[in-house]
């Protein structure tokens, strides 16, 4: 999954505000996620895919704006939260 790039037209239910919204050049911005990990109200933390080739470590999380996450990577998030809540509330 990814951020800041997509093959697939926005989603017509989203809000303009999480929708992903393509922009010119995002072939050469494309940079892979493996999960958003919590959300803010226009932005989501993401967990990035690969490791810092200077230490060797994954790298950082760090927040990004909502409508930079694809439409597959919200989806996953959302369907986490489900089952989480799910979890918690004994059903």
């Amino acid at each position: 999954m990814a951020v800041r790039a997509s093959t697939r037209s926005p989603s017509p239910t989203r809000s303009s505000e999480t929708q992903f919204i393509p922009q010119e050049g995002d072939e050469e911005l494309l940079w892979e996620v493996l999960e958003i990990t919590a959300e803010k109200p226009n932005q989501y933390r993401v967990k990035w895919a690969g490791t810092d080739p200077q230490t060797m470590k994954p790298w950082p999380q760090s927040w990004v704006p909502k409508h930079d996450c694809t439409d597959d990577l919200v989806l996953a998030w959302k369907a986490k939260k489900e089952q989480k809540a799910d979890r918690k509330g004994g059903r």
